[in-house]
């Protein structure tokens, strides 16, 4: 498949920004300024022309390179390893089903940081039929896998087969997965500056977002603006905090006061702790302890343990 960088204005600024071209669909870079949009845009081209590139990309010193190479792996098997010949271990995202409400305002939906996009195969019941759909992700790498995914319902599939192997297999979706994906806007942004209008989300879904960024608060303060009274927003997390992605200084749980991290958690996203933050939200449903495996390499599988909240936007 040939890639091709352009670039496109927005219709409202008239910045510059670039675009990757995945089987003639252009996925829009607007991650950063301009000059990083067109580092993420010709990495994409560059990869795409030669996937075994990978390997090295892994292994390199680059950390831009390391850290695109990464979630590709990662979240190419967690979300379509169980279609691969033979099925690979992947991430059961049976649990995301049924947390998405039906009584929902006007507006579009966003997923933020989508990975490969697997999410939305599990949210796809629960979908209004008649909203847009945005998968976004600041790794161009990954995205644009998962939109080489929708296109043409196959892919050549990178996974781990050990802590130091690099393996490839095949992935074929069933024409209905494909007919899912292929319904979604694809967009590289950055979660912390979402290029979306205020209030004008029906619904923000994150899964393991908000402890790999590193202002969380941002991330809350943007979710916040962007959704529309009454909009939601289903966050879940394992509070899983790494120092080198997140300074200490912003880890939300060194904001809490108190025994009960969870219920300081909880007032912390609602308004209750720091002044301003969340004053819009509260928690329509809240379960603790949801358990979320995902696929390392061949000899290893994480187990993580979310919190999982509904937030909803007072109207």
């Amino acid at each position: 498949m040939g890639l091709l960088t352009a670039n496109l204005a927005c219709t409202t600024c008239e910045q510059q920004f670039s675009t990757l071209d995945v089987g003639g669909a252009q996925v829009p870079v607007i991650n950063g300024d301009a000059t990083f949009s067109r580092q993420l845009a010709q990495l994409g081209e560059q990869l795409f022309a030669d996937p075994q590139q990978l390997r090295a990309w892994l292994e390199g010193d680059d950390p831009l390179q390391r850290a695109m190479a990464g979630g590709l792996v990662t979240y190419a098997q967690a979300h379509y390893g169980q279609f691969a010949e033979p099925p690979l271990p992947s991430a059961d995202l049976g649990w995301l089903r049924g947390w998405l409400p039906r009584n929902l305002p006007d507006g579009d939906i966003a997923l933020l940081g989508c990975g490969t996009g697997g999410e939305l195969l599990a949210i796809e019941a629960d979908l209004p039929d008649n909203r847009s759909v945005w998968l976004a992700d600041a790794n161009l790498a990954a995205l644009a896998w998962g939109k080489m995914l929708a296109i043409q319902g196959l892919i050549p599939l990178p996974y781990r087969e050990s802590a130091t192997r690099l393996g490839w297999s095949t992935a074929q979706i069933p024409q209905s997965c494909q007919h899912v994906l292929s319904r979604a806007h694809w967009l590289c942004c950055d979660a912390l500056r979402p290029p979306w209008p205020a209030a004008s989300l029906a619904a923000v879904i994150t899964v393991g977002l908000i402890d790999s960024v590193a202002d969380p608060i941002a991330l809350i303060q943007q979710v916040e603006a962007l959704l529309a009274p009454g909009g939601v927003w289903l966050l879940a997390t394992p509070w899983n905090w790494q120092e080198a992605v997140t300074p200490q200084n912003r880890q939300l749980e060194r904001f809490v006061d108190g025994s009960d991290l969870d219920d300081g958690v909880a007032k912390l996203l609602t308004g209750c702790m720091i002044p301003g933050l969340g004053a819009e939200l509260r928690i329509d449903r809240r379960e603790l302890g949801v358990t979320w495996r995902l696929p390392v390499h061949g000899r290893m599988t994480v187990e993580y343990l979310l919190d999982v909240l509904l937030l909803r936007k007072i109207d």
